[in-house]
């Protein structure tokens, strides 16, 4: 697997996560009438508190940016933040052009601490021999600046509730069935410089150039968010919120079982099981 496939599959990993990070949010549902703008900002920040509370999420996303070629990468999986952000999530191994590595079609990853761990099934020769997950620091592909914006102690799906104070152009769309709940839909625009963390992780991977954050909104009548949908110039995030509160453990890969290729792929080279 060339450094190039690794850089491509992480850097749609990384998207994902910077994206349920940017813009999440729950709400009570009232009366559409004429909201100002401001209360609607209100109200789409009301739940903050209980949505950092449910500490996890299970979740199916769609991703598009430039390096996967205009393609949605589908990543279905579990968020984690009340001890950190971390994640588990599957892909289809050809979306990332792992296909090589897996026999079964899946890749499985992990995000603990910064890192990201891809399974793989184990090679009989080569430097990946015995292997069964592959170590890659996102600072490899987002730098220094951008890792740290994805790993800051408040970049969780929390964190995107407290950005919508500004918001502008809010409004509420109408009431829409999101996966067989009844949610009342908003839209709203984040001014770039107003992004904080998020700005440096979306530019990393095609958002440059952008100058808000667009968000679609469905809020459930549980007043928890059903589905965010984001456009941040060329990179376009659809995710859907299955449940929250499915708290579990996501732990770093063995190191015994875990061939680290992140200063390979930092340098330019092959990265080859």
């Amino acid at each position: 697997m060339k450094a190039g496939t690794v850089t491509t599959s992480i850097a749609a990993a990384v998207i994902v996560t910077a994206a349920l990070s940017g813009c999440t949010a729950g709400a009570s549902v009232g009366k559409k009438a004429a909201d100002s703008a401001e209360t609607l900002v209100a109200r789409l920040t009301k739940v903050s508190d209980e949505a950092s509370k449910a500490g996890s999420a299970e979740v199916e996303m769609s991703v598009t940016m430039p390096d996967t070629g205009g393609k949605p990468v589908q990543v279905n999986g579990t968020y984690s933040w009340g001890n950190g952000l971390a994640m588990e999530a599957e892909m289809p191994a050809a979306d990332l052009q792992m296909q090589d590595l897996v026999a079964d079609g899946t890749i499985t990853y992990r995000l603990v601490q910064g890192a990201y761990y891809y399974g793989i099934d184990p090679a009989p020769s080569g430097p990946f021999a015995g292997k069964t997950w592959l170590k890659l620091e996102a600072s490899a592909v987002l730098g220094e600046q951008g890792a740290a914006g994805m790993s800051a102690g408040n970049n969780d799906p929390t964190a995107g509730l407290k950005s919508l104070k500004w918001a502008s152009n809010v409004t509420e769309v109408g009431r829409e069935d999101v996966n067989g709940k009844s949610s009342v839909h908003y839209r709203a625009t984040v001014p770039v410089d107003k992004m904080g963390d998020s700005k440096a992780v979306f530019g990393a991977v095609g958002g440059g150039g952008a100058t808000e954050l667009v968000s679609d909104i469905w809020v459930d009548d549980k007043g928890m968010p059903s589905r965010l949908n984001q456009v941040f110039g060329n990179v376009t995030v659809a995710i859907d919120f299955l449940s929250f509160g499915v708290a579990k453990d996501i732990a770093i890969p063995p190191a015994a079982e875990t061939a680290d290729i992140t200063e390979a792929v930092k340098k330019g080279g092959a990265a080859q099981g």
